[in-house]
Formats: structure tokens, sequence, C-alpha cells
């Protein structure tokens, strides 16, 4: 889901709500007016008085002024009374910053981003794990305190999660690096750019996240068969796209061009990006072409190591 698209249910949400109340309120209204003669009498009263009101003041007349506002102050008083025995109150608003409008003078009010914000966390945890893969559940003691591969695996993934915490911190649209997440499957990749996607996406960024294979599935599909582009675009301009498990897709030289534009136009607009992969440097060249393994390059690569959580997971299971 885009950015564009939560916002869209967001106002309709609030509106159809909106409406409601409305109409509950008018309906409760009009059959007071309906079975009470008396308050739709006051009610047309107060409209007039208003309007005089308005005349007098400007006439300078204070006596009548000061007549006209006391009656006005007996028959709302009057109004009042029988709209509390008839259990009729103002309506309620969720918002009483906008009054459910969804704006403040002329711009989005907070209720929106907020709602925005969670319609976007709940769509993404329909399809992913976000619940399970948060920073405070990714536990370091699955990872060895020896070297593995030359290197000490929990030292090593210590810091990865250090630096995916920073990374949320310091997180910047328009300067924040990109990442190139490497290593084997089962090392918590996918936790942690899952992370790193729910806290942004908490913090009210523009995050759009898939695996390879359906991101660039749905923007082939979307192209050829209904001529837009707007997942490609979607993609393009968000503040952090993150893809998971490049090199799980099938790759034509449709996909190949993709990645490529994609990767490039980030790169050139200063935008961020996450590629989690199993494969190496030599790997992504071969299977996109060097011009995507050029550009990745520039990204900061981290090489997870150590022993499939899943499997360990597993075994305790037994």
């Amino acid at each position: 889901m885009t950015r564009e698209q939560s916002y869209t249910i967001a106002f309709e949400k609030q509106k159809e709500v909106l409406r409601f109340k409305k109409a509950a309120f008018d309906a409760a209204m009009q059959n007071l007016k309906d079975t009470n003669p008396d308050f739709d009498k006051i009610n047309s009263r107060l409209s007039f008085l208003g309007a005089q009101i308005a005349t007098i003041a400007i006439s300078g007349n204070t006596q009548s002024l000061k007549e006209l506002q006391n009656e006005m102050t007996e028959l709302t008083a009057l109004r009042d009374a029988i709209l509390k025995n008839a259990s009729i109150g103002d309506i309620v608003y969720d918002c009483d910053a906008c009054k459910d409008t969804g704006y403040i003078n002329g711009k989005i009010c907070d209720c929106i981003h907020s709602a925005a914000k969670k319609i976007r966390l709940n769509d993404l945890s329909a399809s992913l794990p976000l619940a399970e893969c948060r920073f405070e559940n990714f536990d370091l003691n699955y990872y060895k305190n020896e070297d593995v591969d030359g290197a000490n695996a929990r030292k090593r993934m210590t810091a990865i999660l250090k630096l995916c915490r920073e990374y949320v911190i310091n997180f910047n649209p328009k300067s924040s690096e990109s990442l190139l997440f490497m290593g084997d499957t089962g090392l918590g990749k996918t936790h942690l750019t899952l992370a790193i996607t729910y806290e942004l996406l908490n913090r009210g960024y523009d995050v759009i996240y898939g695996a390879a294979y359906n991101l660039f599935s749905d923007m082939e599909t979307e192209h050829f068969t209904g001529h837009t582009n707007t997942k490609y675009n979607a993609a393009i301009d968000c503040d952090l796209l993150v893809i998971d498990d490049l090199g799980g897709e099938f790759v034509s030289s449709y996909i190949q061009s993709l990645l490529y534009n994609i990767i490039n136009t980030r790169d050139l607009a200063n935008k961020p990006t996450i590629i989690n992969t199993n494969l190496s440097m030599g790997e992504i060249a071969n299977r996109y072409t060097p011009r995507v393994a050029s550009r990745l390059i520039k990204y900061t690569a981290k090489k997870f190591i150590g022993s499939d959580i899943r499997q360990l997971q597993a075994l305790e299971k037994k």
C-alpha cells in the first residue's frame, strides 16, 4: 500500500464517521421538532434575534440591544433544557482539533497522519510478521561468541544491530545511507529490515517493503497489462525502499532493467534503499549485470554470519 492510498482510506473513513454522526444528530433534531412545536418556534425566534442583534449593534441603540440579548439568553437556556430532556447533545468529535474534517487551516490534521500510519502498519502486518520482528526481540544469543568464517559472530551481529538502531534514530529520507545486507538464509536479515520498517512507519515515514519477487512481479504486471507505473513510481518516490530477498525472483531482461532503474534513480535523488540478499557481489553482477553491482558498491554493505536461526529454533521445539 502506498502512502497516498493510506491517506485516501484515512480520509474516507473519517468522512464516513462524520456523515454518520451528523445524520444521527440531524435525525434526533428533526424528531424533536416534530414532537415539540415549541422547540421549533424557539429556534426560529433565536435565528430572528441573531439577525436583529447584528443590525441594532451597528445602529448603537444600546437599550434595544440589551433587551434582545436578554431574550436570547432566556430562549437559549430554554432550548438547552429541552435538548437535555431529550438527551440530545452536541456532536462528539473523535478529534476536537479538526472536528473530524481532517484539516486545520488548510493543513492535514495530526489525526489523519496517525490514522494513515496505522493503516499502513496494519496492511503490512497482515502479510508480514512485524510483531515478531522488532529490535527488542532480536536475540543475539543465537550467534555464537566465537569465530565464524574468520569473525566473531556475536560481535559482528551486535554491531549490525547497533547500526540498525542508529539508522532509525538518525534517519533522513534525503541523506541517510543505503544498506546492503548480505549472507546466508536464516541469519536475521529480514528480521532487522522489518524492525527498521516498523520503527520508521511508526514515525510517519513513507516506507515501501516487499520481497523482490512480489515487488518486481507487481510492477511488471501493472506495466504490461494496466499500462501504468503506479507501483514503480511509488518505489521511486518513497522515503525508504526495502527490497527483501533479492535473488529469489525470476530474472528477465525487463527485471534487470527495472532493478537498475530503481537503484540508479533513487541513488541520483539521494533516497535511501535497503536490500537483503543471499547473493555475493559477484553473483549479483552475473545475475543482474555489472551495472547493478556497480551501483550497489556504493551501499554500506554488512555481511551477516552465524548459524541458521530458523533451524536452531526448530531444534529447540523438539
